[in-house]
């Protein structure tokens, strides 16, 4: 040991010296010459400064974004442009072991028509639950355009937690809106086909056997799942409708709000020719359904017999057409931008003021009649998006490579940026809500050749820029590269509107909310078998895996139900079995299971996967597969006899093992001392952090009672075994302890 700690003194020096070196070196650099070396004016220092996040600060907002066909979903903070986390959605995604445990998998598999686990996803337009129209930052939705499936993540752990497939819709428009109370969340279908999900060879009877649809999917929160503390919403197919509709190929939609609240706008088209649909689903609802595929449906002639349902014909094709925050106009992304009025449209449809032919059995409002106004806003135009200022709203120009700020109130132009790109969606931050912020605007830029990015092959990343919009003068300050992405459009929200949390409660189902029946403790670990059936209830805590050691007999389906009864924060446990393709994530309080057939005989370690503590390699153990019908003999049960030299060397081994514990119980106590000289109590934080050490001492205990009961046997390897096992609870506690000083000295410092 003195040995180690002389050489660990030496290493020390030597990389200090270096960083004293590096540092003068560094140090001969000032800011101008940075700036003139990489060829900088001042705007793109103060560009750098403002997206700039010292070590320890905090982004203003979260952002989301999906990652199109890959099925996952990027989280990213504003104005760092950091990507902070990838999150399974559609797809599995193996760094959490989503698609890969038992409970994501059937969460997956139940999330389709047939119990398939799919692999891919299209998702590209989210939208966040809110609560009287302001982002209440609890939940996010999703749809998969591909697989007609919608998804409901939870922002207090950043999971998934519900994949419904649409049992009519065989695709779906790969976007989402949600009521201003989040009562229903919207998915629409795009493309037409039959319902039926069998019939072919119906072309010929397109109008009558091909349908769309718009769909509300009831939502309901909870206060609070049973047993573990935090909020699991979830929708409730029983309680949801959806419109039926003639062969309209449907593209994006947007939810009223405030006094729009109770409406849905959105594009359809239909043999060239394009429409704003408006639908009253609050109409809808209350009318007579008929069942189909177990699915309450909304027919086409009750709802437009009731003036739920109307068209408005378009003279040109829109992108996108968006709610503005007051909830008093619609917004047509269309080179000639349309800006409508829903106290006129609402009137119209109550008043069934339809002037024109019906479209497939579907009345249409005379544009003129509900329009507030238009605005000519250049060649092909993508998206828009709201400013924080009243009645301003930006507008992404494709073929004339700018940005668009203007008034859609007066309908005149503010400001025009050009840029070096062709722009694509847009995205403020809260810019869906009745609340935008902004100081930012991010940008699509689906194309990055352009802009003589960095070669990564024939595929490149996509690209977002981050906008400065804080003054009258618009700024491209930064250009975030993002891979593994077909990105569209963003939400964001103000980051202190989401509370998330750092463990779950002990045990806990974190697909579901609710304790798992497989919850193991410290202690209650176990293995069962029934024929060839084997459950395996084990633990994780730094540094170890209980149990260490697993008999199987091959053909044997197994599984691992593993918990982590870590309670400090951010000690994440992966586990896998080597070569078996199982492997599982299991964050501080979760519980979750691991299935695989054990189809052919040999030794297997299983291990941890997530670097957890200077000891993460200590977390190992082996599975034993026995051959088919392998027989055990009492030569196998005999016990191991050691010679004079092995037991010396066990007792050596354990002998040095004791030294290292009294010294780590020095450092240990030292920091006991100063946690309670400096009332770590009144900090809560720091007091869980001292509660989850003390709780590996408590369970250090029985290996410290066993490790002295075996040296006084002389059972030195035992000894020795039990010794180790004890210090790695010691050095589990000693860990915690030192982050629970260092941050009450942070606290008393500030």
């Amino acid at each position: 040991m003195k040995h180690f700690f002389k050489a660990l003194t030496v290493a020390l020096i030597s990389l200090l010296l270096t960083c004293v070196v590096m540092s003068d070196a560094m140090a001969q650099q000032t800011l101008s010459d940075v700036k003139k070396n990489r060829g900088l004016n001042d705007e793109d220092v103060l560009a750098a400064a403002k997206t700039f996040m010292p070590r320890g600060g905090r982004d203003e907002y979260f952002a989301f974004v999906g990652s199109g066909n890959s099925g996952t979903m990027i989280v990213y903070g504003l104005p760092s442009m950091r990507i902070y986390k990838y999150v399974g959605v559609f797809s599995p995604e193996p760094w959490q072991g989503y698609g890969f445990d038992d409970e994501s998998t059937l969460m997956l598999k139940k999330g389709s028509l047939d119990n398939t686990l799919l692999k891919y996803g299209d998702m590209r337009f989210p939208a966040l639950s809110e609560t009287g129209g302001k982002y209440d930052g609890k939940y996010l939705f999703y749809s998969d355009g591909a697989n007609s499936r919608i998804a409901l993540l939870g922002l207090d752990d950043f999971e998934t937690k519900q994949v419904l497939m649409h049992p009519l819709f065989i695709n779906a428009f790969p976007g989402v809106a949600v009521s201003q109370g989040t009562e229903f969340v919207f998915q629409t279908s795009e493309f037409p086909t039959p319902w039926d999900h069998r019939e072919a060879n119906v072309i010929a009877d397109y109008e009558t056997k091909f349908k769309s649809g718009i769909t509300a999917w009831k939502f309901e929160d909870t206060d609070e799942a049973a047993g573990s503390g935090h909020h699991i919403g979830r929708m409730i197919k029983e309680a949801s409708f959806t419109l039926e509709l003639p062969p309209f190929v449907l593209d994006f939609f947007d939810a009223g709000k405030l006094e729009s609240n109770g409406l849905l706008i959105g594009l359809a088209s239909y043999q060239n020719q394009n429409y704003v649909y408006v639908y009253d689903y609050l109409k809808a609802q209350n009318l007579q359904m008929y069942t189909e595929n177990d699915f309450a449906v909304v027919p086409f002639k009750e709802a437009v017999n009731a003036g739920a349902i109307a068209l408005i014909p378009l003279d040109q094709a829109a992108k996108s057409v968006k709610v503005d925050p007051s909830g008093k106009y619609f917004i047509t992304a269309a080179n000639t931008a349309q800006v409508f009025d829903f106290v006129k449209v609402k009137n119209a449809l109550a008043q069934k003021t339809f002037s024109f032919s019906n479209v497939l059995g579907a009345p249409q409002i005379n544009p003129a009649d509900v329009l507030h106004g238009e605005l000519n806003l250049g060649s092909k135009v993508i998206d828009l998006a709201f400013d924080y200022r009243p009645n301003v709203v930006y507008a992404s120009v494709y073929d004339d490579q700018k940005l668009v700020r203007w008034n859609y109130e007066t309908l005149a132009v503010e400001q025009s940026l050009d840029l070096s790109f062709k722009p694509g969606h847009l995205m403020t931050p809260q810019g869906n809500s009745i609340e935008p912020h902004s100081n930012y605007l991010t940008v699509v830029n689906k194309e990055g050749v352009y802009e003589n990015a960095i070669n990564t092959g024939p595929t490149r990343p996509g690209y977002q820029h981050l906008i400065d919009i804080s003054s009258d003068k618009m700024r491209d300050i930064y250009t975030m590269s993002i891979p593994q992405a077909n990105i569209y459009g963003s939400v964001s929200v103000l980051r202190t509107t989401i509370k998330p949390i750092i463990r779950y409660p002990l045990g806990t189902n974190t697909r579901t909310g609710e304790i798992s029946r497989f919850k193991t403790v410290a202690g209650q670990e176990k293995i069962e078998r029934e024929g060839n059936r084997v459950h395996i209830f084990g633990t994780l805590i730094r540094s170890h895996i209980t149990p260490e050691i697993v008999e199987v007999e091959e053909g044997d389906v197994v599984t691992f139900h593993l918990t982590n009864l870590e309670r400090a924060e951010d000690e994440t446990h992966g586990f896998t079995v080597s070569t078996y393709g199982v492997h599982g994530s299991f964050e501080p309080g979760k519980t979750a299971s691991l299935t695989f057939t054990a189809d052919r005989a040999g030794v297997f370690p299983y291990y941890c996967t997530e670097f957890c503590s200077a000891l993460h390699l200590e977390m190992e153990g082996i599975l034993l597969i026995r051959p088919k019908g392998y027989v055990v003999t009492e030569e196998d049960l005999k016990e191991e006899v050691l010679t004079a030299e092995q037991l010396a060397e066990y007792k050596k081994n354990y002998e040095d093992k004791i030294q290292v514990i009294n010294e780590t119980q020095d450092v240990i106590n030292s920091v006991v001392t100063f946690l309670k000289e400096n009332d770590y109590a009144k900090y809560p934080y720091v007091e869980a952090l001292v509660v989850d050490a003390l709780d590996q001492m408590e369970l250090a205990k029985t290996a410290k009672a066993n490790y002295e009961r075996y040296a006084a046997e002389g059972k030195w390897k035992d000894a020795f075994l039990w010794a180790e096992q004890y210090w790695q609870y010691q050095v589990k506690t000693a860990d915690v302890g030192l982050r629970a000083k260092k941050l009450l000295s942070e606290q008393i410092n500030k």
